[in-house]
Formats: structure tokens, C-alpha cells, sequence
């Protein structure tokens, strides 16, 4: 029986050269502001430590799981899909803790209305996240659906490691980054169109991307500002 379009049309090469241009791609961003401080790691607590090596574990997973694949070592890639069930809750709770603690670091020296505002983009990327996360795991049995909300979450990761080259090597003052990755998703949703692929699942991410950068622009908004005091007063 001849397996379905979606299923034979997954560059699984591409996938493991753009995972590993991610990987090192996060090198260079987080330099200046984590790994340079190596071995001390001063001005960073314990959840910072822990944080980082959940984002870089996510990374490797991104790296490893094509590679398996290309491989074909499939007990493996299925072995390490279910580990991420460990993984990615406890990313997210990392993130939100991280999220958290600069609240309220911060909040002594600035404004309610400000601290909302600016933890906005990552409030986004934690709730893209998830929502990308889980419909990967939903469709895991669906390996063209599967491959692309995986590399939708692999998107989310941009956003932070080039925020970071962005700032601490250019000193940019505007979030190219979203940009980027909302670029990216949408000329990944293109090439499925015009090669007659199934568009949806690349539309989603695309879908969810857009609303993250939309969230951005908002974020000094009414409406933005009563979902942050809101958020803030039930999990702060």
C-alpha cells in the first residue's frame, strides 16, 4: 500500500541542518548573557541554572529526533518523544517561574502596567508553546502534522536566542526576532501550498505566530493590560 503524500514529502536532512543551525544558533545568543559566566554564574539563582538546561535539552531534542528518524532508529526517536512529555511541562513551569521572579524583581523600580506590558512576548511564547506542544503530541501518529508543529515549537525557540543576538551584539531596540520567525512560518506555509501539500498544520503555526507578534503590538492596550492583571493577580 502506498504511504499518503504528506507522509513521503519530509525533508528529513533539511530538518537536521536547520536544527543544528538553531542549536548553535543559541550558543551565540545566550554568550553575553549566561554562558560567559561560566563557572561562577553569579548574578543567576538556582531556577536560572535549571531553566537553561530545560531550553537547551528542548534544543537537543529539536536536533536528536530528526536524526533518529533519518537513521531510522525509530524505538529511540519513539523513546525520546515520550521523555518530552517530562520535559516540556517542566519547561513551561520553568518559564513561568522565571516569568514570576522577574515580576517581582523588578516591580519595586517600575510599574504594574509596565511589568505587564513587557512580559508580554514571553507570556506569548509560553502559551505558544504549549498550544504547538500538544498538538504535536495530539498528532503524533500523523508524521507530516507531527514534524510541523515540532518545528513550530523549534520557531518559538528562535524568538529568545536571536532577542539576544539582536540586543547584545546590535543593540536593536525593536524585536526583529518575531518578525523573523513569523517570516519563516509563513514561507514554510507557501512551499506547502505550492507544492499541493496539506497547508493546515503550517497555517497553525503560522496562525499562532502571528497572534504572538499581534499580542506584542497590544501589549500597552486595554485589553492586553486586564488580561495581565488578571494572569498576574491568579498566578503572581
Amino acid at each position: 500500500m502506498q504511504q499518503p503524500k504528506t507522509i513521503q514529502s519530509i525533508n528529513t536532512k533539511a530538518i537536521i541542518v536547520c536544527m543544528v543551525l538553531l542549536f548553535i544558533t543559541l550558543q551565540i545568543g545566550f554568550h553575553p548573557f549566561y554562558i560567559k559566566y561560566f563557572p561562577k554564574f553569579e548574578k543567576f539563582t538556582w531556577l536560572h541554572h535549571i531553566h537553561g538546561a530545560l531550553m537547551a535539552s528542548w534544543i537537543i531534542l529539536l536536533v536528536v529526533q530528526p536524526i533518529l528518524i533519518h537513521k531510522k532508529r525509530f524505538a529511540a526517536h519513539r523513546f525520546l518523544g515520550k521523555l518530552s512529555y517530562i520535559t516540556a511541562p517542566l519547561m513551561v513551569v520553568s518559564m513561568f517561574l522565571i516569568l514570576k521572579l522577574s515580576y517581582h524583581k523588578n516591580l519595586p523600580n517600575s510599574s504594574i502596567e509596565k511589568e505587564i506590558a513587557g512580559q508580554a512576548s514571553t507570556i506569548m511564547q509560553l502559551l505558544s508553546f504549549l498550544v504547538l506542544y500538544a498538538l504535536a503530541i495530539i498528532y503524533r501518529k500523523h508524521t507530516f502534522y507531527h514534524v510541523r508543529f515540532m518545528i513550530g515549537t523549534a520557531l518559538l525557540m528562535i524568538t529568545p536566542t536571536l532577542g539576544r543576538i539582536f540586543y547584545g551584539y546590535f543593540a536593536a531596540e525593536i524585536m526583529y526576532e518575531m518578525y523573523l520567525t513569523l517570516l519563516i512560518a509563513s514561507n514554510l506555509l507557501v512551499v506547502d501550498i505550492r507544492k499541493k501539500l496539506d497547508w493546515k498544520p503550517n497555517a497553525i503555526v503560522a496562525g499562532v505566530l502571528f497572534f504572538f507578534v499581534s499580542v506584542y503590538h497590544a501589549r500597552n492596550t486595554d485589553v492586553w493590560q486586564t488580561f495581565g492583571r488578571l494572569w498576574v493577580d491568579t498566578f503572581y
